[in-house]
């Protein structure tokens, strides 16, 4: 088997069995926490991923693309790795200085400052190196071990309401033990590590990464402002209605991340090798994400209900109008992303800068005129819309650069995903798990009567993808 698809298996793998993880322990925690505690590590949360795009303003994705290039080269990555301490450590401390300046409940505070030492361990997660070499087996390792050993500590430690503050500590412990695990094995593929400190290569290392960071954060600040508006304009309850649904495309997003994490070399490498096979390989990433994500975007609206009542129970039945909308997302954010991502592999960063800074201003103003008048609901539907924006800007962007088609990917997809709405209709009613795996079965079939994709063409990808 060729390396590509190695990695895409492993990444997929260990995703879907870490995201599962996360997913039992989210939904344990959900009935464990009530509304009210799990919107308290949802708003926790919010904090540390804000803490983590500051000391990271794109250094993993330069440092990924630059390793692709030269995957012999350990230089970047040390020097990255020093940077990236440096950087934490001052985010660390003004964090730190701003929860003992702002009032707010003790309690909150608390939960916020664990969640903040994960910046620790993160500052030396080398995930970025692997990502540059195509070696996928070592980054979901790592992820398993991570998820693996939060989930664990969790069920330990976290048995009532009152342990609320158990669960960032166990995210710091899990995130500790896979940041362990990834420098032994970066030491193994070259045999030592050091961390480089070296202000004239800082800088440029900063002047390549800061129109990424700068898009990145952007983009973190409008995703994850939802939970910290609903939870200053109205209630924690709130914040758990959203965060439910939001967890669910996050679990669904493991196919944004398998592909981008996979792709992302491989555009790279192609780009500064072979820039011939570019079209292809935009044109199939296109047609797999839509293949997939159609149907989930039909099934997931009709069955939303049954979902939100089946994972986490009665008290979240108003989530299920937020997860309908939040699908749409699920549906544009990977095409958007890989668009994106793509123009970054293509050294065009500075482009990918000013679409994201426009979809963010977009968002932002977005949520707090429909997200004040329809609480969750409205913090969805702005999501959506600026993201929708967002695609067709990436993708004009990119078709400047390489000529891919996209619409036509869409056809089959749909009339085998409309296919399947009409029997899920007709089973309204029925266990939500047997609904799901009759629509699915009908899917797949829809989609081989229409031929949606043959035999000949799935090898014609293997083929376009290998070195």
């Amino acid at each position: 088997m060729k390396r590509v698809s190695r990695n895409f298996i492993a990444i997929f793998l260990s995703d879907a069995a870490s995201r599962t993880l996360g997913f039992a322990a989210t939904v344990y925690l959900a009935r464990v926490l009530s509304v009210n505690g799990f919107g308290l590590i949802s708003y926790g949360m919010a904090f540390l991923t804000y803490a983590l795009l500051f000391s990271n303003p794109g250094l993993t994705t330069i440092g990924a693309r630059e390793i692709a290039k030269r995957p012999d080269d350990r230089r970047i990555a040390e020097e990255i790795l020093g940077l990236k301490v440096v950087l934490a450590f001052i985010v660390f401390i003004v964090f730190l200085v701003g929860l003992w300046v702002f009032p707010g409940v003790t309690l909150t505070k608390r939960v916020v400052f664990f969640y903040l030492l994960s910046l620790l361990p993160f500052s030396v997660l080398l995930e970025f190196v692997f990502q540059g070499r195509e070696q996928m087996i070592q980054i979901g390792l790592a992820r398993f071990i991570q998820h693996a050993v939060y989930v664990t500590v969790i069920f330990v430690i976290v048995k009532t309401t009152d342990d609320v503050t158990g669960v960032p500590v166990a995210y710091f412990i899990g995130y500790t033990v896979a940041a362990g695990f990834l420098l032994l094995a970066f030491i193994r593929t070259y045999a030592r590590l050091r961390i480089v400190f070296s202000l004239k290569k800082w800088k440029d290392i900063m002047v390549s990464s800061t129109p990424v960071g700068l898009a990145t954060i952007f983009n973190q600040l409008s995703l994850n402002l939802p939970p910290l508006f609903l939870g200053i304009a109205y209630s924690k309850a709130d914040v758990g209605l959203y965060s439910a649904s939001f967890k669910i495309i996050v679990m669904l997003l493991i196919v944004e991340r398998v592909v981008h994490y996979v792709s992302f070399p491989v555009i790279a490498r192609q780009h500064n090798k072979e820039p011939e096979k570019l079209k292809k390989t935009f044109s199939v990433i296109t047609r797999l994400l839509l293949t997939i994500g159609i149907p989930l975007v039909v099934g997931g609206a009709i069955l939303a209900g049954p979902i939100i009542a089946f994972i986490y129970g009665a008290d979240y039945s108003h989530s299920a109008v937020i997860l309908r909308i939040m699908l749409l997302y699920f549906l544009i954010t990977p095409l958007n992303s890989i668009y994106g991502y793509g123009l970054v592999a293509m050294n065009r960063e500075r482009e990918f800068f000013r679409v994201i800074a426009l979809t963010s201003f977009v968002n932002v103003l977005l949520i707090f005129i429909v997200g004040l008048l329809m609480k969750g609901p409205g913090a969805a539907i702005a999501l959506v819309v600026s993201e929708s924006i967002g695609v067709v800007l990436m993708h004009r962007l990119l078709r400047r650069y390489v000529r891919f088609k996209t619409v036509k990917h869409v056809v089959k997809p749909l009339l085998a995903a409309l296919c399947m709405g009409i029997v899920l209709y007709a089973v309204t009613g029925w266990h939500v798990i047997v609904a799901v795996l009759i629509g699915a079965g009908v899917y797949v079939s829809a989609l081989f009567v229409l031929r949606g994709f043959t035999l000949g063409e799935l090898s014609s990808i293997r083929r376009s993808l290998q070195q």
